[in-house]
């Protein structure tokens, strides 16, 4: 079987060489490439995973990976993205891949790019829900619906996710916001009525029966 290879790309010399650090732990081969000639060496080489610092703006640097997949490439994702860049970011749905946020541990680094370097080999039946027509997988972070990908922002997934994991129980906005956007969130609750709307926007008219409003109290999941 042969050494996975995985290909880093970053401005910052410090997450490189933390990367690089971290990923010792690990039996793969690691090659630097910097940004401006990433697009040329997802087409000629032969790399397992692309590991790439994305900042605040991660859909740029996503959008090429997906489009050298979509020619051919095999290459997975590991994106690495600022804390605020959070909320509005979507996972890539052509190609396998994760994110990082910025400033969490090497561990979690570690077990990241092991589950897409080497998948299945920790999944677990209870990371997957069944649904109707709807698969989650709480390991992926990713849904689909007869197969195909929904494409849930981070947070409409986290909301989703929490509710469907706590069904036939009331959240109220306030809750919903402490236990998926953090205590550390400053904005208004009404943030989680504009994700509730979207995130059954997506799941259609049948599976979006499920998403409950209880008028003046919050939301729940019935099962």
């Amino acid at each position: 079987m042969h050494m996975k290879k995985v290909l880093l790309t970053s401005d910052d010399l410090h997450i490189l060489a933390w990367m690089r650090e971290a990923l010792g732990r690990l039996d793969v081969g690691v090659a630097d490439v910097s940004p401006g000639d990433l697009r040329t060496r997802l087409t000629d080489s032969l790399a397992d995973l692309v590991v790439v610092d994305a900042g605040r703006t991660p859909e740029v640097l996503a959008g090429m990976v997906e489009s050298a997949a979509a020619v051919g490439g095999d290459a997975r994702l590991m994106l690495v993205i600022e804390p605020e860049a959070v909320e509005s970011f979507r996972l890539p749905v052509r190609v396998p891949s994760d994110f990082f946020v910025r400033g969490s541990s090497s561990t979690e680094f570690c077990a990241r790019v092991r589950a897409l370097l080497w998948p299945g080999e920790e999944a677990a039946t209870q990371d997957v829900i069944r649904i109707d027509d709807l698969t989650l997988n709480l390991a992926t972070y990713q849904a689909t619906i007869l197969g195909v990908p929904v494409e849930f922002t981070y947070l409409e997934y986290a909301l989703f996710m929490f509710l469907v994991t706590h069904p036939n129980r009331v959240y109220s906005r306030e809750v919903l916001l402490q236990r998926v956007w953090g205590s550390d969130y400053f904005g208004g609750s009404r943030t989680v009525d504009v994700h509730v709307r979207r995130v059954r926007s997506k799941l259609g008219p049948e599976l979006a029966r499920r998403f409950e409003t209880v008028r003046n109290v919050g939301y729940l999941w019935r099962s």
